[in-house]
């Protein structure tokens, strides 16, 4: 299990969850191990809200809205930084991962 510094959705990390989170973040790209676990982390945290959220004011609701923006974020970082370490000069565009 990953080191997840939010107390609230903590509890609800599942073995699954993480497996799922894993995948949506390979499917984004390859990053340093260090990006991988931020990104998956965050990613779990988006998959905890997305299932737990009853309305759009819940506190699911405030906290999916905050990881979606801090992962879209660090997605940028985190290919910068894939792309500083093999030397490619690609840019990447952020896109946000919701469930259909």
């Amino acid at each position: 299990m990953l080191n997840y510094a939010d107390a609230y959705l903590e509890p609800l990390v599942t073995p699954e969850r993480e497996t799922r989170a894993l995948a949506d973040v390979a499917a984004l790209g390859t990053f340093t191990d260090d990006w991988t676990e931020r990104l998956q982390v965050m990613r779990t945290y988006i998959l905890i809200c997305l299932e737990s959220s009853n309305s759009p004011e819940d506190a699911f609701a405030a906290k999916l809205k905050h990881y979606r923006g801090e992962f879209n974020s660090a997605l940028i970082s985190a290919r910068q930084a894939s792309a500083a370490e093999t030397g490619s000069a690609s840019i990447f565009a952020a896109v946000g991962l919701e469930r259909a």
